[in-house]
């Protein structure tokens, strides 16, 4: 009887320790008005500008004018429609800057031929 009810302590404190180990940390602090008005309001000034500052960068680049240029679009005119460019739209496209890889990507075409290639070259020698 007793091996009985200490196994039912065991079983229930073990539980009791997976459930809490399951549970999901809670996260609070706390916000100022001025910033939970920001919040209501749409993307706050300073990550607007954030935005707006990352979007030049990226248009300032050597190579990204000669790729602009390449496809008719001078830079004042890519100015132009930049300006233009809604609150959240700037967002986005600073949303894919950001999360761009920073060497590029290889897609599935170039791993296949780059392989071919690093076969052609082992076979030659």
């Amino acid at each position: 009887m007793n091996t009985k009810r200490l196994s039912s302590h065991v079983v229930i404190a073990l539980l009791s320790v997976g459930l809490l180990a399951a549970a999901p940390a809670a996260k609070a602090e706390l916000i100022s008005t001025q910033q939970l008005a920001q919040q209501a309001a749409g993307a706050p000034d300073s990550t607007l500008a954030q935005d707006r500052q990352t979007l030049n960068v990226f248009l300032a680049r050597a190579d990204v004018q000669k790729k602009l240029e390449q496809m008719g679009l001078s830079r004042e005119v890519t100015q132009q429609r930049l300006a233009a460019l809604s609150d959240r739209e700037v967002a986005e496209l600073a949303g894919k800057i950001k999360t761009m890889p920073a060497a590029g990507a290889l897609g599935f075409q170039e791993m296949v031929i780059i392989l071919l290639v690093a076969i052609l070259v082992v076979l030659a020698v």
